[in-house]
């Protein structure tokens, strides 16, 4: 399987496709990345290899008549043309069974005796990801931000390029094409921080996400746990899908690295936030920033406060099922969106009392590590409605929570990994914090290095070894 980065296959198949990438001239780099990126993705599932070319050629053609076209209104129906093909795909194959259980059950509801069965449908991994890839490519054009890719290879790498094709980051055509179509030199190549981007998102993966997956499984499949363990359950999941995530985000990064072309950041360092947005300019970053020019600007979010909160709300609606078609994902982007109109609110309210001002560093410190573990705390309930699979656990969890925690509880031995890795993350991302350098390790001396890798090395003999257990986001 290697669309698993995570996998020994996976390793091998990017030392192939390195080796024979540095050696075939210019005009044929980019030819063979695309046929490995869709080698890459039939290895999950060939049958829907076409799937993936349908949506490919299809924006590629929809872009060229949106900027061929003779007036407004032709470029505004090859647009929508390309909204609607886009979000019927995104739809049919993500979304159909949700809907349309949803339907029979409300109709059920008012006295209709209907019957649904659910068609078999798989969900192609990776789709919510190129499919906004893609829709972003021709709204660009129509906007006149971007000319058309007229280079069939060039675009259609853009669209499968293998380091971010599952699991993103999102990127815009505007940032991924010309980085594609520059000239690449093996000497001008950053394999230190491509080496440490992949190591490091490997570890947090393997070491980090997978095990403490185990705690998470077991106490999300009691029916009724105690107050400390759905806290323990919150901060494990907290840890697993920011590892998980990032992780796969770091391997993506570093991959890309040694085919001299740079994706962006998608995390940086999110739980250090100090409000809601504040962690959505730090969490899945491209997706965030995708909805904010996608959705939320042209739907008047920067206009009047009517329309700013109605933006607001149908942007977090569809953040919430973008993550999946479950009700537990629309209950999750609906908290978020009480969340930041609260914290709106608030900060409207101390601004206006001139609440929380002062000039000692010392009080400013502890005011914003006050606020930073609250943000965390609010994140981490947040992840509860994530994880949950139905209102019923929601409601069960949410009871234990509030309703006491025996602090003796806490100090299980089971626990005692997960105790270790976040205070080994919050120390290292302390540092990344201050220093305000997300790889400031590989810039070290080289004992520093050495060091740094051996620990890595020594915990991942000692508790990890490559797995094939699929990232998180796989499902998205």
């Amino acid at each position: 399987m290697i669309y698993l980065f995570n996998s020994t296959d996976f390793i091998l198949f990017f030392i192939l496709v390195f080796l024979i990438y540095w050696i075939l001239p210019k005009k044929f780099k980019n030819t063979l990345l695309l046929a490995a990126s869709y080698i890459f993705y039939a290895s999950w599932n060939w049958k829907l290899l076409g799937l993936l070319l349908i949506s490919t050629f299809t924006n590629y053609f929809l872009g060229l008549w949106i900027h061929n076209a003779e007036n407004n209104k032709s470029k505004k129906l090859f647009l929508i043309l390309a909204i609607i093909f886009n979000l019927s795909l995104l739809g049919f194959f993500k979304y159909f069974n949700f809907f349309a259980e949803s339907l029979v059950s409300l109709l059920n509801s008012f006295g209709f005796n209907l019957n649904f069965t659910t068609l078999n449908i798989i969900l192609p991994i990776g789709i919510s990801f190129y499919t906004f890839r893609t829709m972003s490519y021709t709204i660009d054009i129509y906007r006149k931000q971007l000319a058309p890719t007229k280079n069939i290879i060039d675009f259609s790498l853009f669209d499968a390029y293998f380091p971010q094709l599952i699991s993103g980051p999102i990127e815009r055509a505007k940032n991924l094409i010309p980085k594609i179509q520059a000239e690449k030199q093996i000497r001008n190549i950053n394999y230190k921080e491509g080496l440490y981007l992949f190591v490091y998102g490997l570890f947090k993966k393997v070491v980090i996400a997978d095990s403490v997956a185990s705690i998470v499984n077991n106490i999300f499949a009691l029916p009724n746990p105690s107050g400390a363990q759905v806290l323990i359950a919150a901060y494990a999941f907290a840890i697993q899908i920011y590892a998980d995530f990032s992780g796969y985000i770091d391997m993506a990064r570093g991959i890309s690295h040694f085919f001299g072309i740079e994706l962006s950041t998608n995390f940086n360092l999110p739980y250090f936030a100090k409000n809601p947005r504040d962690f959505w300019r730090r969490w899945n970053i491209t997706l965030s920033s995708w909805v904010r020019d996608y959705v939320y600007i042209p739907l008047g979010g920067k206009h009047s406060r009517f329309l700013g909160m109605y933006a607001l709300f149908i942007t977090w609606l569809i953040m919430g099922l973008w993550h999946g078609a479950a009700w537990n994902f629309v209950l999750w982007g609906l908290y978020w969106f009480l969340l930041i109109m609260i914290y709106r609110i608030v900060k409207y309210i101390f601004q206006a009392m001139q609440l929380l001002k002062t000039k000692n560093n010392v009080i400013t410190t502890f005011k914003n590590w006050m606020i930073t573990i609250l943000m965390f705390h609010l994140t981490t309930y947040g992840w509860i409605l994530f994880r949950s699979e139905n209102f019923g656990q929601i409601t069960a969890f949410t009871r234990s929570l509030f309703s006491g925690i025996n602090i003796l509880e806490l100090f299980n031995i089971s626990y005692l990994y997960l105790y270790a890795i976040i205070v080994f993350m919050a120390i290292y991302e302390m540092l990344q914090y201050y220093k305000n350098d997300q790889v400031f390790i590989y810039k070290k001396s080289f004992y520093y290095q050495l060091a740094f890798y051996m620990t890595l090395f020594f915990l991942y003999i000692e508790i990890g070894a490559i797995s094939n257990v699929e990232f998180i986001y796989f499902q998205f």
